[in-house]
């Protein structure tokens, strides 16, 4: 979500309802993308839950609970599909790597009806989305290409970070989940 996804209107409609009940401010999309980040527990402290008093783990899985009730009611960015088949056609090897949890990114896969495109599909094992970096190293391994052939291509810092460390080139779009700056 957030690089092919275009669903950062509707994440912030979930996660509002969250801040009210809690006394909080409610989020724009500006102020949302200014904070937005990884690990995902961090965005919700600068958000200012107070994560002593309301578990993290039961705030995410509510969350995702709200997020995944609808979230088909989002659309693929009108390019998405278009970049996806380009890029098959020039017989590229396209994956998934994402913070969403495994069993979850299958679902949001199969119901845009992306497969086709992705040799593999990497997400997290829980909906906690601390870091993908280890998921992406299991990725490179079981793909079994090299770094110096691969470009990853992501919306937040977070995939700037996990290239860099994995010694990826990256290319990041500005109309997801983080502001340009």
């Amino acid at each position: 979500n957030g690089t092919l996804l275009d669903d950062v209107d509707y994440v912030v409609s979930v996660i509002n309802p969250m801040l009210q009940n809690h006394g909080l401010q409610l989020q724009t999309q500006e102020s949302y993308k200014k904070i937005f980040g990884f690990p995902v527990k961090d965005y919700y402290i600068k958000m200012g839950f107070d994560l002593d008093k309301n578990c993290f783990t039961k705030m995410s899985d509510d969350f995702h609970d709200s997020y995944y009730s609808n979230f088909f009611s989002c659309d693929l960015y009108e390019t998405s599909k278009k970049a996806l088949s380009e890029f098959k056609k020039l017989q590229k090897s396209q994956s998934i790597l994402s913070a969403s949890e495994q069993q979850a990114l299958h679902h949001v896969v199969d119901h845009y009806q992306i497969r086709n495109y992705f040799e593999h599909v990497f997400g997290i094992e829980n909906k906690l989305a601390a870091s993908k970096y280890q998921r992406g190293i299991e990725l490179m391994n079981h793909s079994g290409y090299l770094a110096k052939d691969t470009l990853l291509i992501g919306d937040t810092d977070h995939d700037l970070e996990v290239g860099h460390k994995m010694g990826i080139d990256v290319v990041l779009f500005s109309h997801g989940h983080q502001s340009k700056e």
